[in-house]
């Protein structure tokens, strides 16, 4: 068995019933997320056998219970509380300490999933995210934490997950404030040392939206944009090709890390339905930036238009899911991981 990490805001309750399954004692979470994208946020761990994990009861989902009303209360009244014991601080401190036990790299890897995927197929996802960037030995990544958000599986759906995309933006920027909070009280305040984890982000499809409004809500309430991430990798992003241009939000994601390679495939069937049915511009995922010559620096363009092993039937005709059905395009993430150079950088 192997333990990778949750975050979501998929609609957790004491209420069962045929649409949720158990990830605690007494909480439950929707399965299909037929539901509206929440602001608030649960954390908790994924268990599974990455040699049979193929259905959502192959993976056992365990979220921490909220904190106590009274604790709530005195946090929202500003009074003196120890946040060790709320439930984002108790996963950043699991990660941090797994780093400093180690001298070796234990990379950690966040990602965030596209349109299309109930919590099943993010299950699956994050199983396949464990084989192809955790397994291999020339991989530097050894956590993963998935950000599930209430997607639907249905492609009639498209407008309420690009809807619940743009909420679970905010909600995932207070999981951002929350983090940097830990670092400001870890690494300033507490003068605890530095580990070797870096930290990745790799967000796929309609995940670019979830991360597009992230950065635009981080103004919002406030909150500094700091380098947090090492590399940030955008997948098949289903955001305007003109996304990452000033004075647009995501110009500032480069302050969040400290590199984006911006992955695009020219026949991406599934951007290609996006254009043509859904949106009025062009999608960066599919033809790249508008004007490359925009990009802030340290921003890198590759073109996987090319390649030959996108393995499967589906995977050959739509080219969507490449950053785990490609070798080729699953090497040369691991080879940007350690900060190498892109082979389809151009």
């Amino acid at each position: 068995m192997t333990t990778h990490y949750i975050i979501t805001n998929r609609e957790v309750t004491s209420r069962k019933s045929k649409s949720y399954i158990a990830v605690n004692e007494n909480e439950f979470m929707r399965m299909d997320g037929d539901e509206e994208a929440r602001h608030n946020l649960r954390y908790g761990t994924v268990s599974f056998d990455p040699k049979k994990a193929k259905k959502l009861k192959d993976f056992k989902i365990n979220i921490i219970p909220e904190v106590n009303e009274s604790t709530l209360e005195k946090y929202a009244d500003e009074q003196s509380v120890d946040k060790s014991v709320f439930p984002s601080s108790q996963i950043f401190e699991e990660l941090y300490k797994s780093g400093v036990a180690t001298k070796k790299r234990q990379d950690i890897l966040v990602f965030i999933h596209g349109f299309k995927s109930d919590l099943e197929t993010s299950m699956q996802t994050l199983a396949d995210l464990h084989r192809k960037y955790v397994e291999p030995e020339d991989s530097p990544i050894c956590h993963i934490v998935i950000f599930t958000w209430p997607a639907k599986k249905k492609l009639l759906k498209y407008r309420d997950d690009a809807y619940d995309a743009k909420q679970s933006g905010f909600a995932l920027a207070r999981s951002m404030a929350s983090l940097r909070e830990f670092f400001k009280q870890k690494l300033v305040k507490e003068k605890q040392p530095l580990c070797e984890q870096k930290l990745h982000l790799l967000c796929h499809s309609m995940g670019n939206r979830v991360l597009e409004n992230m950065i635009n809500d981080l103004s919002q309430i406030n909150v500094p944009i700091v380098s947090l991430f090492e590399e940030i990798i955008l997948a098949g992003a289903d955001i305007d090709y003109d996304a990452i241009e000033s004075p647009k939000p995501m110009y500032q994601l480069i302050d969040l890390g400290k590199r984006i390679h911006i992955y695009f495939h020219n026949k991406d069937l599934a951007l290609g339905v996006s254009e043509t049915t859904k949106n009025a511009f062009n999608r960066l995922g599919r033809w790249g930036a508008k004007k490359n010559d925009r990009l802030p620096d340290d921003v890198y363009e590759c073109d996987v238009t090319d390649i030959q092993d996108d393995d499967g039937i589906l995977h050959e005709t739509v080219h969507h899911w490449y950053y785990t059905n490609s070798d080729s395009v699953v090497n040369d993430i691991k080879k940007v991981f350690w900060g190498e150079s892109s082979l389809f950088n151009f």
